[in-house]
């Protein structure tokens, strides 16, 4: 499955393919491949840190009343 996604993901050009393929298939090989789990579990926390970061800054919680 996740090989199938990288290869949609080549293909962007067609409309229901798109580049949100590639990165999906990625996440799926690195499940089952041991030496990509320690990256790609390092990139994904990086990347929820970072994107909330980005979610506080554009929408900063209100004050309840």
């Amino acid at each position: 499955m996740g090989i199938l996604l990288m290869l949609g993901g080549v293909v962007s050009i067609l409309p229901f393919l798109g580049l949100w393929m590639l990165p999906l298939g990625l996440l799926l090989i690195a499940y089952d491949v041991p030496f990509l789990q320690k990256p790609v579990g390092r990139f994904t926390l990086w990347a929820i840190q970072k994107w909330a970061v980005l979610r506080q800054r554009l929408f900063p919680e209100r004050p309840q009343n």
